[in-house]
């Protein structure tokens, strides 16, 4: 048999119903709305740091909206005209394209892409762009010197390939009748060259400054050659996951401005560098002193594409046939979510 407390105070009925009454409302009072899951935004990048678009999400702690209103989960791509499928079976959201791969697109018709960022610009603003490289002692001086060649490319239909055709195009050489394109990932340019199994290679940095400190290559032409000014790489999105998700992609490229300004300025070009070298897994050394510098692509500051040379591009594309008609950019543009995330940031 237990014994009472004497200091203990029994309630009376009336405590009783006013702590019943106290739970109840504790129980069904609104918290307000759950907060909804962040947009996973699926998206395809190439070789880094030509295309930097996952460094722009390693450093999260500059980002305002990233693991609030969207995520996003980064997916290699050899070539844009990879990606370019991906986009079409639906499993990418936004991607990295060649102006080569958007013409395709626009033609072949069932997938409605929009440009929507800059990615990359080669022969833009004094910065570095790819290089045809050979072997120094290789015999070849000229483009007329590659007649019954072996060049490589890092993917077939990619704007690498298409530079490479518009300049031998200018030489009077035509693909598979004068020399034979073969397919090379960039980061084994370097050895294919050096064993012989290729006379001609594509060489971009950060494997351009590796390639050139190493010896025994010579420059021999670049796309700007034959196609001026190049706006390489896009951002697209598929129009339906535009329209479904504007919000959330207005708020990955205000971040995406975010971080590219961050990598941008030359006061974190140590820790910009050593984060790239983290991502791909190289020293960091490979990186310091060039990357995202004069060194490295031209990449818009506001992420802004250049539309008028984006259309000379495809125009050339044209011209060597691999599109049937002239391809018309501007109705596949879509700016807007990208001029409001520039006013946000107050640079509109």
């Amino acid at each position: 048999m237990s014994r009472r407390d004497p200091n203990r105070k029994d309630p009376n009925r009336r405590d009783l119903l006013h702590g019943t009454a106290l739970a109840i409302a504790a129980a069904v009072v609104p918290i307000g709305p759950a907060r909804a899951a962040p947009v996973t935004i699926r998206l395809g990048y190439g070789e880094v740091p030509g295309d930097i678009s996952p460094l722009l999400f390693e450093k999260t702690e500059i980002l305002r909206h990233y693991g609030r209103s969207y995520t996003v989960e980064p997916i290699y791509f050899q070539g844009t005209s990879v990606a370019l499928q991906a986009m079409a079976a639906r499993e990418l959201d936004v991607s990295y394209i060649a102006f080569s791969s958007l013409g395709l697109a626009i033609l072949n018709g069932g997938l409605d892409l929009k440009v929507i960022a800059d990615v990359a610009g080669w022969s833009s603003k004094g910065h570095q762009g790819p290089e045809y490289l050979v072997r120094a002692d290789s015999g070849i001086a000229t483009l007329a010197d590659l007649r019954g060649k072996v060049l490589a490319t890092s993917a077939r239909g990619s704007g690498f390939h298409y530079a490479m055709l518009a300049n031998l195009k200018k030489a009077g050489l035509v693909e598979k009748t004068d020399f034979t394109v073969v397919e090379v990932r960039l980061p084994a340019m370097e050895a294919t060259l050096r064993e012989k199994k290729v006379d001609l290679v594509t060489a971009t940095p950060p494997f351009l400054q590796t390639m050139e400190r190493n010896g025994g290559v010579r420059r021999l032409f670049r796309p700007e050659d034959a196609m001026g000014e190049v706006q390489s790489l896009v951002h697209v999105a598929r129009a339906e996951f535009l329209r479904e998700q504007r919000a959330a992609v207005v708020d990955f490229l205000e971040d995406s401005i975010r971080a590219l300004r961050w990598f941008l300025d030359p006061a974190n070009q140590t820790e910009a560098a050593e984060i790239t070298a983290r991502f791909t897994k190289r020293p960091a050394s490979v990186y310091q002193g060039w990357v995202f510098g004069r060194g490295d692509f031209y990449r818009d500051p506001e992420k802004t594409p250049d539309i008028a040379a984006l259309q000379r591009n495809l125009d050339t594309v044209h011209d060597l046939g691999v599109l049937r008609r002239r391809v018309e950019v501007a109705p596949h543009v879509d700016l807007a979510p990208l001029a409001e995330a520039k006013a946000r940031l107050g640079t509109n």
